[in-house]
């Protein structure tokens, strides 16, 4: 059936969701009513994006000060919020929105204490001790707080802010905030380049988590897709961050969803006064150095612009009896507002492809088949059969010299005994499905940056472009109705339209089918603070998050019609692009570059919602905080089969003419295939959670903190039931098919072709037969029903969390703090999104040796083993990691703070994805010999590795004076037997022997930011002077990390690749520019045995990069400037080489290994030089 008439009904399975939406409409309606007015939809988020100030209240001698009042307020906004000293002079103001603080004390007999400039991050847990003195109750001492990093004596998080100073200074490639994770301890970045509008998160692993581990949120909602757990929603612009939060060990009960860093960006957000921003940025490669491998500069324009505008926003107020009024919007309500466009303009990395001539295209293949002499038509040339008639066609045989020793006979040839015939194809014999495989490639060189039309392999280059356009818009309320109540409210949207010119996920050796992939983020949110009591507090919110990516093709050239295909498809009618020209494969002779249709594009419609309430209790010295949060995603998915064909044309099939492309031509395939429909499912997952904290100051000098998290999640499931899962223990011997060694299977009375494999839940409902063909196919239903719906069971989990902070002296300048939790992860939507792939709900035909003008005219296809099989253990678990953490925080002097940690970070029930139907080692490519006959790779997730994280991190902060900065060390590894859930290793059935770093493993790194900007024109009495010389800024990043490992293999003796043998006493490195590893380190291992080099026994060469930002700001006057900036990106030019040969080809006669075939040798490396120039004006 065609996807695009199927019905899309909703079943009692989003009988929750919709609840869900009913109660979002009511709650909108009843807090969001200033919302309305301005027709913007609300909705909320999931975790903190508050902050609290506590501290002690004393007199001059040190004694507790009870019932002193204290008054925190934000003097941006005027919102404010009071509390009452305990007995023991000890106050705490929870759910501060993130923001700059006032602290005022008053107490009968005391001077009025007022502290300003204290800084709320999110999550923060700020200490402002006031001392009072005693005087009369109107006097006011003020103190200024410089702001700057502080010493957390109340809880033992891990946790790091890179403030708004930190995102808007720093040179960041591409203007990614993402860069900025990258400049904590414990984070190691695995790409080279950033310019990109990047969405992934998979390119910072920190504390030796993957980097799927990640949990990213916008204001405490979530930003993380569903189905990867590994890009984000909205990519936030720089210039609409407030700060970004990182808490990376020991944090909260309150935080879950993953159990690697919580990442959470926090945006601006607007104050009594208007403010406003426009900035652009732009680059070019006239600015930039060439990267160390290319041969020219990579065209390149940039251009990154927009603007911003904040402040008080004017509203109706109703209900009053004269009517609505008009009224400013001070002290209540508060908007922001940001757009933000990136275009990037250049070419895809160069593609070197083999075209057939124009001369072939046409059947003429003289020239490529002339012979020794090069010469067409006389007795050396080569010859090109005719399947047209019986009888020898067999080349001549040439010595060294040129000479014809043996002479061709030409009886069955294309031209027989004419030689002014000879290897032409009649223009009447060519089909017409002939002509379009040959116009294919005929508008293909006529895109090409180059082509040579002469028949040598790799006669054309391409390089189309490979453009991006990005935008966003974001716009933030926050409301204060009274002292009871605020409400806030984001939206997000982001437009991100990337032109893949070989295609998206699934490429295509030609650009055949260009992929304009669509990936807009949307992210809304809306909250409501209420304050019960000046000491109890409800915090409710709700987010929604969803994105709708598709990948249609970019314009013509994957559609039939394009190129006249004339041949009647299988079945037809099977998905989205069901007139596209097949996959199309050549072998054999001199071959043409292969090329794809649009069968295979992607749709993936992902949509999340999350539904939160956490209560924060104050009663004496503890502060309590109670949660419970519902989350519900749903994603629509294909699974891209080739329902529009795959053909493969090789010479290896009877009766061909020789050269894989003349049968091509001829319409003579090898094999057919095609799959009968585009498999599709809608994937559902809900998860329940609740959490428990209790932030207990035990004495003056003591705190701890404990918790517990619950969750219990449904695995993913589908909503129509379509997927099946093999299961090792359904497996019955007695009933396997008969298979030969090559894969072709006979089933014999009694055995079960589909042995193994079960089928999700009850089968499919009633209501979506509609969407599911061939639901109720003999096949289908000879495989049994009652596998649980995700294919493995959920089950509920407990973290607890502990964690303490001590000050050993009174001044509140030292804390030695430490902690431990578990951390569950939310296991990703792609470990089951495969298995829609899996027989035998859809349908397939394949045919052998006929003519694409009659495929059913070929013979059937033999009965083969499944080749690829997608499954899911069974007895599957949640993923989890132990984080523990022993340091001590330190105020130094020259505003210096210092922080030193032990950190720990223990993974468990990692995913994996073996082979566990692989061949035993030494059987070749025997398929008898696989556990479970009739079937080829069985991909099958499981969750039984571990890792292991040490690390002694260390970091100093100097944010006071004109010299600001952060450095940080971390002195790590990472070990482990998967690095990934994709790990397929070597050896499926053996984990010890996989353990090793894991590829993201880097021993050393060391990150420094840094800003100069000196003041001392600032105040200069002379105009001219505080104009031309004050308002320059230098900053800059500085980033090493030690080298990658790698692991090496060797082509065996007989067959295939596996790890080498390594030579013990023969030095690895070379350490040469290219030639980094030493060949004769290395040797062929024996056939009977695998190898004896470990996983990751090669280290590669060490990441350096400087990046600077030079700035001279213009002002105009107090509230108006202009900034002028020059960023240069890896300033140095350093090749930072990233990817090198591991596969030793090339032996001696003892089997050691020798230069040659790329081994040991670097072969990539980052971007060289780059310059950008920038703009913006603030008022």
């Amino acid at each position: 059936m065609n996807r695009r008439s199927r019905r899309q009904k909703e079943t009692s399975e989003d009988t929750a969701m919709n609840n869900i939406w009913g109660s979002t409409r009511m709650l909108s309606k009843n807090i969001t009513g200033f919302i309305l007015i301005l027709a913007f939809s609300a909705l909320a988020h999931g975790q903190t994006s508050f902050g609290r100030i506590s501290g002690n209240v004393t007199d001059a001698g040190g004694a507790a000060v009870p019932n002193a009042t204290v008054t925190v307020t934000d003097p941006s906004t005027n919102f404010s919020r009071t509390a009452t000293t305990d007995d023991s002079g000890y106050y705490t103001v929870t759910n501060l929105p993130v923001g700059t603080y006032s602290v005022q004390v008053e107490m009968q007999n005391f001077k009025k204490a007022f502290r300003t400039n204290n800084v709320v991050s999110a999550d923060s847990r700020l200490t402002v001790d006031i001392t009072l003195e005693v005087g009369e109750f109107s006097e006011v001492v003020v103190v200024a707080q410089t702001s700057g990093e502080t010493v957390n004596t109340t809880s033992g998080e891990v946790a790091k802010v890179i403030d708004s100073q930190q995102v808007a200074n720093l040179a960041l490639n591409g203007r990614n905030y993402y860069q900025l994770l990258s400049v904590i301890p414990g984070a190691v970045i695995t790409t080279d380049d950033q310019i990109d509008t990047n969405l992934a998160t998979n390119t910072i692993n920190i504390n030796g988590s993957r980097g799927v581990a990640n949990n990213l949120t916008v204001d405490g909602g979530n930003n993380l897709n569903s189905g990867s757990n590994a890009s984000q929603i909205n990519n936030v612009g720089v210039d609409f961050i407030q700060e970004v939060k990182l808490q990376t060990s020991n944090f909260s009960a309150e935080y879950g969803r993953n159990s690697g860093a919580q990442i959470n960006v926090i945006t601006k957000r607007g104050g009594n006064k208007y403010h406003g921003s426009m900035f652009e940025f732009f680059r070019n490669d006239a600015l930039d150095a060439r990267n160390f491998f290319a041969a020219v500069k990579p065209t390149l324009r940039y251009n990154n612009y927009g603007y911003s505008v904040s402040g008080p926003l004017p509203y109706f107020n109703f209900g009053e009896n004269d009517g609505p009024t008009l009224k400013s919007g001070k002290d209540k309500f508060f908007f922001f507002w940001g757009q933000e466009w990136k275009t990037i303009h250049r070419l895809a990395a160069t593609g070197v492809r083999t075209l057939p001539t124009t001369a072939e295209l046409m059947g003429d293949f003289t020239v490529r088949l002339r012979g020794f002499d090069g010469i067409v038509g006389t007795p050396d040339d080569g010859v090109l059969r005719d399947p047209a008639i019986t009888g020898a066609c067999t080349a001549p045989v040439v010595n060294s010299s040129g000479t014809v020793t043996t002479a061709a006979v030409r009886t069955a040839c294309f031209g027989g005994t004419n030689p002014a015939l000879w290897n032409r194809i009649p223009i009447g014999r060519i089909t017409a499905d002939g002509l379009a495989i040959a116009d294919v490639f005929r508008q293909m060189s006529g895109i090409s940056a180059s082509f040579t039309n002469s028949p040598v392999a790799n006669n054309s280059t391409f390089q189309p472009p490979n453009n991006s356009d990005f935008r966003q818009e974001l716009l933030r309320l926050d409301f204060i109705a009274n002292d009871k109540h605020t409400l806030f409210a984001r939206y997000a949207h982001d437009k991100n339209l990337v032109l893949d010119p070989f295609g998206t996920f699934i490429t295509s050796p030609l650009p055949t089918i260009q992929s304009a992939r669509s990936r807009p983020g949307n992210g809304l949110q809306v909250g409501h603070l209420w304050n019960v009591t000046s000491s109890l507090i409800n915090e409710a919110k709700i987010n929604f998050a969803w994105t709708d990516q598709r990948v249609p093709p970019a314009n013509d050239y994957w559609a039939r019609e394009t190129y006249g295909y004339a041949y009647a498809q299988l079945f037809g009618n099977g998905g989205a692009y069901e007139n596209s020209i097949p996959d199309t494969t050549f072998a054999g002779g001199t071959s043409p570059a292969n090329f794809n249709g649009a069968a295979r594009s992607l749709t993936a419609l992902a949509h999340d919602s999350t539904v939160s309430d956490t209560v924060t209790w104050v009663k004496n010295n503890h502060t309590f905080k109670f949660g419970g949060v519902y989350n519900f995603s749903k994603v629509y998915q294909n699974g891209r089969s080739t329902y529009a064909g795959l053909v493969a044309f090789n010479t290896n099939r009877p009766n061909s003419t020789g050269q894989s492309f003349a049968d091509a031509l001829l319409g003579n395939f090898r094999t057919y295939s095609e799959f009968s429909a585009d498999p599709a499912a809608h994937f559902r997952f809900q998860q329940y959670d609740a959490f428990a904290t209790d932030s207990w100051r035990l004495t003056k000098n003591l705190s701890i903190e404990v918790g517990v998290r619950f969750q219990y999640g449904t695995p993913f499931y589908t909503r129509e039931n379509n997927i099946t899962n093999f299961d090792p223990s359904l497996y019955d011997p007695s009933k396997a098919v008969t298979v030969s060694a090559t894969g072709v299977v006979t089933i014999t009375p009694g055995s079960n072709r589909f042995n193994g494999l079960i089928r999700a839940g009850d089968g499919v409902p009633e209501s979506e037969r509609i969407n599911v063909p061939g639901w109720n196919s003999p096949d289908v239903l000879s495989v049994p029903t009652g596998a649980p719906r995700g294919l493995y069971d959920a089950h509920p989990y407990f973290m607890p969390r502990v964690g303490f902070a001590y000050s050993p002296f009174s001044d509140g300048k030292t804390s030695i703090r430490g902690g431990f939790g578990m951390y569950y992860d939310r296991i990703e939507g792609n470990i089951i999104f495969p298995v829609i792939s899996n027989p035998p709900f859809i349908n397939s035909a394949s045919f052998e040796n006929g003519n694409l003008a009659n495929i059913r005219g070929g013979a059937a296809s033999a009965i083969t083993k499944f080749a690829t099989i997608s499954a899911i253990d069974p007895k599957l678990k949640t993923p989890y990691s132990m984080n523990f953490s022993l340091g001590v925080q330190r105020e130094l002097w020259w505003g210096l703070f210092a922080e030193a940690n032990f950190v720990g970070n223990l993974g468990r029930n990692l995913t994996r994805n073996p082979d566990i139907n692989a061949i035993p080692f030494g059987g070749g490519t025997d398929d008898r010999l696989r556990p479970y006959k009739g079937y080829g790779t069985i991909n099958q997730r499981k969750s039984d590795a571990n890792s292991y994280y040490y690390a002694g991190q260390f970091y100093i902060a100097k944010r006071k004076g004109d010299l600001l900065g952060t450095a940080s060390y971390t002195w790590s590894k990472v070990l482990t037997d998967a690095s990934n859930f994709n790990d397929n290793p070597e050896d499926p059935f053996n984990r010890q022997f996989n353990y090793g770093p894991a590829s993201f493993d880097r021993r050393h790194v060391f990150v420094a930011t840094y800003t100069y900007a000196p003041s001392m024109f600032r105040s200069s009495d002379e105009g001219w002077k505080r104009y031309l010389l004050d308002g320059f800024e230098l900053s800059g990043i500085t980033r090493y990390q030690s080298g990658r490992p790698f692991t090496i293999t060797a082509n065996a003796l007989t067959t295939g690749t596996r790890r080498a043998d390594i030579i013990e006493g023969v030095d690895l490195y070379l350490r040469d520019d290219r030639q980094w590893v030493n060949p004769a380190a290395f040797a062929r291992p024996n056939d009977a045995r695998r190898g004896t080099s470990s996983v990751g026994s090669v280290w590669g060469p060490s990441f350096t990069v400087w990046d600077f930002s030079a700035r001279k700001r213009l002002r105009f006057n107090e509230s108006m400037n202009l900034t002028l900036q020059l960023d240069l990106f890896n300033a140095f030019n350093k090749a930072n080489f990233s990817t090198m040969g591991t596969n030793v080809s090339s032996f001696d006669a003892n089997g050691v290994g020798v230069v040659g075939g790329g081994f040991g040798v670097l072969n990539a490396s980052g971007p060289g030089r780059s310059i950008q120039l920038g703009a913006r004006f603030v008022f």
